[in-house]
């Protein structure tokens, strides 16, 4: 008896290892990994959180953004500013403090996408 659930448990473990999602919850999407971000540390993940943000709201017409892959390249590009989200120029945009982002028929950042946004800026 005991090795068959020794066995059970055995194969519970291997079928549960190596991915950061539960499939069948459909959450796939927020977890998934993209070519080029680093998710293995933690400015990795808030990055990977924010990136998947700009994906639904942002790249549509700010395209070229999506080449930058870490933080220190949207850095380089003036778009943030490390630590800072008031001297960030995507912050003051997606805030529409300098700007109205995303344009219609895109709808306005949710709470969780802007607080997403602003760990990362913040974590940087």
């Amino acid at each position: 008896m005991k090795k068959i659930i020794s066995l059970i448990f055995i194969a519970f473990l291997a079928a549960s290892c190596g991915q950061d999602y539960n499939s069948s919850s459909g959450d796939y999407s927020q977890y998934a990994p993209i070519e080029g971000i680093d998710s293995s540390t933690p400015d990795g993940v808030r990055l990977l959180a924010a990136y998947k943000v700009f994906q639904t709201k942002c790249f549509q017409c700010h395209n070229a953004w999506s080449a930058y892959k870490s933080s220190a390249q949207w850095t380089a590009a003036g778009l943030v500013s490390q630590g800072n989200t008031g001297g960030s120029l995507i912050w003051t945009r997606l805030k529409n403090n300098g700007g109205d982002m995303p344009q219609d028929p895109v709808a306005e950042l949710t709470t969780d996408e802007l607080g997403s946004v602003e760990t990362w800026i913040n974590g940087i």
